[in-house]
């Protein structure tokens, strides 16, 4: 090579390195604010679940008041925290399992809601019923979302069992020689 060529060739590898390590830097970073937008979405429509839930157990513990206002209470309370809208917003951005549990929460707490609006109140079995169901639905779907949020599992070293251990040796002599006692034996 001539004199020429070395800097060139040089330049070329480090704005190639620079490339890589920044593509790789966007990666990890867009992966973690779409991970955020997950988490806040998924927020939002357990929150929005939760409180339409309460709403509708106000109704079922409400024996003073007529039927009728009973039912109309239950019925607003699911439009009224926008379960619909942050249904669909999780359900664009989650995996098929979170999508599929979220519509079964939204499905049970519908069920709970109709059990109030056809008149049975909170200790009625049918009442009681839909409420453990919408409860496991729930469950569910947290479940689900945490495992959807969780990072990514370490990628296992390449190469070999054997190279491995030999790597892993090594590694526990050079910090016993350090005095570090990093092998533990």
């Amino acid at each position: 090579m001539d004199s020429v060529s070395r800097p060139l060739v040089g330049a070329v590898i480090a704005v190639g390195s620079t490339l890589v390590t920044d593509r790789v830097s966007w990666r990890r970073d867009t992966r973690e604010r779409d991970r955020e937008t997950l988490r806040t979405v998924g927020a939002q429509f357990l929150e929005a679940l939760t409180e339409a839930r309460d709403a509708i157990s106000d109704a079922s513990r409400s024996e003073h008041l007529p039927m009728a206002e009973r039912a109309q209470l239950a019925r607003a309370s699911t439009s009224a925290q926008g379960v619909h809208a942050k249904q669909y917003q999780l359900e664009l951005l989650a995996t098929p399992e979170v999508a599929e549990s979220a519509r079964d929460a939204s499905y049970c707490l519908l069920l709970y809601r109709d059990a109030v609006v056809a008149g049975h109140l909170r200790d009625d079995p049918e009442c009681t019923q839909a409420r453990r169901a919408f409860r496991e639905a729930r469950q569910k779907l947290m479940t689900a979302m945490r495992s959807s949020l969780a990072p990514p599992p370490l990628k296992p070293l390449r190469g070999k069992p054997q190279a491995r251990s030999r790597a892993v040796t090594r590694c526990r002599n050079l910090g016993q020689l350090a005095g570090r006692g990093l092998g533990g034996g």
